[in-house]
């Protein structure tokens, strides 16, 4: 570390003047070289420093004490989040708030005590601003106690709890769900048949071509295939392995209510390692509260996602959730009415406390790594515990036990469809681009095969004969004869039938209908289904009815007809 002639290099001399008077120097020549000798050869001395050390309050020696345990140094912004920050007075603006006299903080103690250093220092090839002790004081100070800030959480043994949401391997069947409907022409018109919200389907596609899963188009790529082919339990923890690994899948984007602005880099892959290590060193299966893990983090490592000068140039944005946002469970993020903005470190809870929390609540449970509950109390504080899996997913996902898929699907004579959770993920993927979409959830979808599902699905260059060996092979009672025989003869022949609604229109003379047809109303009339009956287009039945009324005839409107179309 830089010796004290450098640390107080930087003070001018009304500053040099109190600290000497502090320790107990003076009166000294007004000579900002001369003060500086006697500083430095008086604050190193023994006898000199133990006694200023001992009527320190004990924040400042903790201070002290925090720098010795890292090497003699922390990050400037770290440092001044714990301790914070010394004032940049000028000189008129000491002489009348006497900094040395009356600090506002535990940085502006020790800063007019000449026993602490700040100043731009080279940390692994890197100019870093840093807080320090000056080389000489380090020997000085008592040797820091093994543990001086809590660097774990104690699990809450015995605490009651409510609405356990448990983890489970959904995300497994939901990506297989949206690859699916990525290969059609409109996916949004099949993803509303899903019970996959718009929120979760913008989060899951963002993670997907971080990982590379899905292309910039949203095509499943050649990696698509072998992960759906994949054991679950290995599945889910490639899953999660893959986002520990992303650098290019950001949490802090899809938080609802937060916006960003800034032209630095995001270090998220670096941040979500951070909260990883300290869940690490937690124990699995026992439960801890998501507060108490954002306070240990803030009190250990608050710059796990920004640092220094970064506090200052991001805007941090609290705005109003979107009714599209899913938001977490619990309604962790309140969703404030009006648009607030924040800089500097007092946007740490909107920023890193929000990221913790969304990482904890959201990303853990979506790879099956945590639980979630309610503590039973008046506070109904949320909390958290690890799965095994949490445990074993980067060091031995071989030992991870796969929920088995081998559920044939069912498979009716008119190409109704139904497939689960435990039918294999790759076939339901397959099946789902010849099939109409009925109603489709990660637990079980149904699906119909139709003439116009056949021939979107020869769009993607998937033939009958694909489909037919599908479902010989993975329907539970095989292909019924039927069923081959109909799609055989659409392979051969296209459509033979069709069902559909239209509005009918019955008169009770040929003549009337011929009326119609001579007035200006006529272009409503479409095909003729006998003399006196005729298809209405859709949307013509005002101006059918009121042509008929100029003819002289009343109108009945069949409701019971209207409802049931």
């Amino acid at each position: 570390m830089p010796f004290l002639s450098s640390s107080l290099q930087n003070f001018e001399l009304d500053q040099l003047e109190a600290i000497a008077a502090l320790w107990g120097l003076g009166p000294l020549e007004k000579s900002k070289s001369a003060i500086l000798l006697e500083l430095e050869l008086e604050i190193p001395q023994a006898n000199k420093f133990n006694p200023q050390y001992e009527r320190l309050p004990e924040p400042a020696q903790q201070a002290l004490l925090a720098l010795k345990a890292n090497k003699g140094r922390i990050l400037w912004s770290t440092f001044s989040q714990l301790y914070g920050e010394i004032r940049p007075l000028g000189i008129k603006q000491r002489e009348i708030e006497q900094p040395w006299s009356f600090p506002q903080s535990v940085s502006e103690k020790l800063w007019y005590l000449g026993c602490l250093g700040r100043d731009f220092l080279r940390i692994d090839d890197n100019l870093q601003e840093m807080a320090y002790l000056p080389d000489e004081i380090i020997p000085l100070l008592p040797s820091p106690p093994d543990q001086s800030v809590q660097i774990s959480l104690i699990p809450l043994f015995g605490i009651q709890s409510e609405g356990l949401l448990e983890a489970n391997s959904a995300i497994l069947d939901e990506i297989g769900i949206l690859l699916a409907a990525w290969r059609f022409e409109k996916p949004q018109a099949y993803l509303k048949k899903t019970n996959i919200s718009e929120a979760k389907a913008g989060l899951l596609e963002a993670f997907l071509k971080a990982i590379g899963l899905a292309d910039e188009n949203l095509q499943a790529t050649e990696p698509a295939r072998k992960f759906l082919e994949l054991p679950r339990g290995q599945a889910l923890a490639w899953l999660a392995e893959q986002w520990l690994k992303a650098k290019d899948f950001h949490e802090v984007r899809h938080i609802p209510g937060l916006g960003i602005e800034t032209e630095d880099e995001i270090r998220s892959q670096s941040a979500r390692q951070s909260v990883f290590d300290f869940l690490s060193r937690l124990e699995a299966e026992q439960w801890y509260r998501l507060d108490d893990l954002v306070t240990l983090i803030k009190a250990n490592k608050p710059d796990f996602l920004r640092e220094q000068e970064e506090y200052f140039s991001w805007t941090i944005i609290s705005k109003p959730a979107l009714p599209e946002e899913a938001l977490p469970p619990f309604d962790l993020f309140e969703s404030v009415k009006e648009v607030e903005t924040f800089h500097g470190f007092e946007s740490w809870t909107q920023l890193e406390g929000k990221l913790i929390s969304y990482i904890l609540a959201v990303m853990l449970p979506l790879f099956g790594l945590t639980d979630l509950a309610l503590s039973l109390d008046e506070n109904k504080q949320v909390l958290f515990r690890l799965k095994p899996i949490f445990f074993l997913f980067e060091s031995s996902p071989e030992q991870l036990v796969s929920e088995i898929e081998n559920e044939p699907i069912q498979l009716s004579s008119t190409g109704k469809i139904t497939m689960t959770n435990r039918s294999q993920r790759l076939v339901r993927y397959q099946i789902a681009r010849f099939a109409q979409w009925l109603e489709v959830s990660a637990e079980s979808g149904t699906y119909q095969i139709t003439p116009a599902s056949l021939s979107k699905a020869e769009k993607q260059a998937l033939l009958p004969k694909h489909l037919i060996q599908l479902l010989r092979k993975n329907a539970e009672n095989g292909l019924p004869p039927q069923l081959y025989k109909a799609i055989k003869a659409w392979e051969t022949e296209g459509k033979q039938a069709a069902i559909q609604t239209e509005t009918i229109l019955r008169l009770a003379s040929p003549e009337i209908l011929q009326a119609l047809r001579d007035s200006k109303a006529s272009h409503w009339l479409g095909e003729s289904l006998g003399p006196s009956d005729v298809i209405l287009k859709k949307g013509g039945e005002k101006a059918i009815t009121q042509a008929l009324a100029n003819l002289g005839y009343l109108t009945d409107i069949n409701e019971s007809e209207n409802e049931n179309a």
